[in-house]
């Protein structure tokens, strides 16, 4: 009887821990959550001020040739800057809303500055060799 109840506890705590984990989405996933996952971590690059990651999840059509790519970087890193003056860089991103046609997506984000500053963005992407990226 003993063991009965305490096997009882164990089931209903895993049950628990199990039900109450978050749903992860794949950001290779062709889907809305797919579409806003990757947004919001091009965003948390953006916020994190990674120059290669933000480059490496733009659309390859512009990043193939290495002037291009090289450019691209300044570009970002320059953009970055200029967020970071205005605003005290990005401090929170949420996507809130999609569409996808075909295989782009116009992803609507929310994001929060460091000065407290709030607008809405869209995010372009186009799904490409099995992954979204920033168009």
């Amino acid at each position: 009887m003993k063991h009965a109840g305490l096997l009882y506890s164990v089931s209903l705590m895993l049950m628990l821990v199990f039900s109450c984990k978050e749903k992860r989405v794949a950001l290779n996933d062709f889907s809305s959550e797919g579409a806003r996952a990757s947004a919001e971590l091009f965003l948390r690059h953006m916020r994190d001020s990674d120059v290669v990651a933000l480059v490496g999840n733009t659309d390859d059509a512009y990043t193939q040739d290495s002037a291009m790519h090289e450019q691209m970087s300044a570009m970002m890193a320059q953009f970055l800057e200029m967020q970071y003056a205005l605003h005290g860089g990005i401090t929170d991103a949420v996507a809130t809303r999609d569409t996808i046609i075909d295989s782009t997506a116009a992803v609507l984000m929310n994001v929060t500055y460091g000065d407290r500053t709030t607008e809405q963005i869209q995010l372009q992407m186009v799904f490409r060799n099995g992954r979204w990226l920033m168009k």
